[in-house]
């Protein structure tokens, strides 16, 4: 009887055994294609052809109120907006845009970077100015009727503003209660017209330097949030986590992540906006990092990224930038900051990257 008890323990073993040998191994989960996104500065054809082979899935680009509407109830000019969506499309890419930059009939400033918030009349005609985007570039905009050989890629994303706890991006000065009457609008403007746009923060880098009259994002998220029910106007918080090395980019995730949580509003998505280091540059400035130090750098910063995104509510991450450029800028190490060069020449991380995305999707 133990013998015969013996012998069927084995065999049962021998079956369990055998079917954890051939049991397929468990894959991680792909990321969906608009979780990896670039920007680029006057990106050419071909840029885009290329960024599209590398795996990009989002192109994010900025729509300036500023420079579609120049004089006070005139029309809209979208010359630069259709050119760049179409490009867009054409490679398969999504768009992603940052919604920003007053008019001078607004405020009479050359930047545009006084908000419209000091009118009435100008909160509405900003709310227009939204509204006709999402008419001619949503998912039932006017712009894709109109072209109809080209494949439909709609605007399903809106960074409202872009770097506002920074003085240089939000004068006379970072205001959080301020751009939490912006936001506000913003979602209430644009999901009139389009129900299911997601709504995300403009991007805020974690400790802006060289104006005391700029906010950290921390001590600008806490007040921020408490403005009453406004987490109800958006869908994700979105930080630029700049820095010498990756760890600071964990660091100032968690910490708007923290913000958020002790603000009731915990299981908001984190965009990852920006992201990078550059090349060569001003020795002073911590992003330079020298060629093989960007490539080490975005390599393990999108890995942790990937690895860690439903752990931290990752919504994408952004790449900054595709290309080394030469126009004026105040940041001082964000030129030589591309994946490629002035000449289109690939650095070492654009082949890290590629890595990445290929080996995530």
């Amino acid at each position: 009887m133990k013998r015969t008890l013996l012998i069927a323990i084995c065999l049962l073993a021998g079956i369990l055994l055998a079917g954890t040998a051939t049991a397929k191994p468990k894959h991680k989960a792909k990321v969906d294609k608009d979780f990896f996104g670039v920007m680029a500065v006057d990106p050419s054809n071909d840029d885009y052809d290329r960024m599209a082979d590398t795996g990009f899935g989002v192109s994010r680009f900025e729509l300036s109120w500023g420079a579609i509407q120049t004089t006070r109830e005139g029309p809209y000019n979208w010359s630069y907006a259709d050119a760049r969506m179409i490009q867009i499309a054409k490679a398969g890419m999504e768009p992603s845009v940052i919604v920003y930059g007053t008019p001078r009939f607004v405020r009479k400033n050359a930047d545009g970077f006084y908000p419209p918030t000091n009118s009435s009349q100008n909160m509405q005609e900003w709310k227009d100015f939204l509204q006709a985007a999402v008419h001619r570039y949503g998912p039932d905009g006017d712009f894709w009727d109109a072209l109809p050989d080209i494949p439909k890629s709609p605007i399903h994303k809106w960074l409202i503003w872009n770097e506002q706890n920074a003085r240089a991006f939000w004068k006379p000065r970072p205001d959080p209660a301020d751009y939490a009457k912006l936001v506000k609008a913003s979602s209430q403007a644009i999901r009139e017209k389009d129900p299911k746009a997601d709504i995300v923060l403009g991007g805020m880098y974690g400790y802006p330097s060289g104006d005391h009259r700029s906010m950290t994002a921390v001590a600008f998220l806490k007040k921020f949030y408490k403005t009453k029910n406004i987490a109800k106007s958006f869908d994700a918080i979105n930080v630029h986590p700049y820095g010498s090395g990756v760890s600071t980019v964990r660091k100032q995730i968690a910490q708007a992540r923290s913000v958020a949580k002790k603000a009731g509003d915990g299981n908001v998505d984190v965009l990852v906006g920006e992201l990078g280091w550059a090349s060569s540059g001003p020795s002073k400035s911590e992003e330079v990092v020298g060629k093989k130090g960007q490539a080490t750098r975005l390599r393990k910063g999108l890995k942790m990224l990937v690895q860690n995104r439903k752990k931290w509510n990752i919504l994408g991450a952004y790449v900054y930038l595709w290309n080394d450029f030469t126009m004026p800028t105040s940041c001082l190490w964000c030129p030589r900051a591309g994946l490629v060069d002035l000449k289109g020449n690939a650095k070492p991380a654009l082949k890290a990257v590629r890595q990445v995305i290929k080996s995530s999707s």
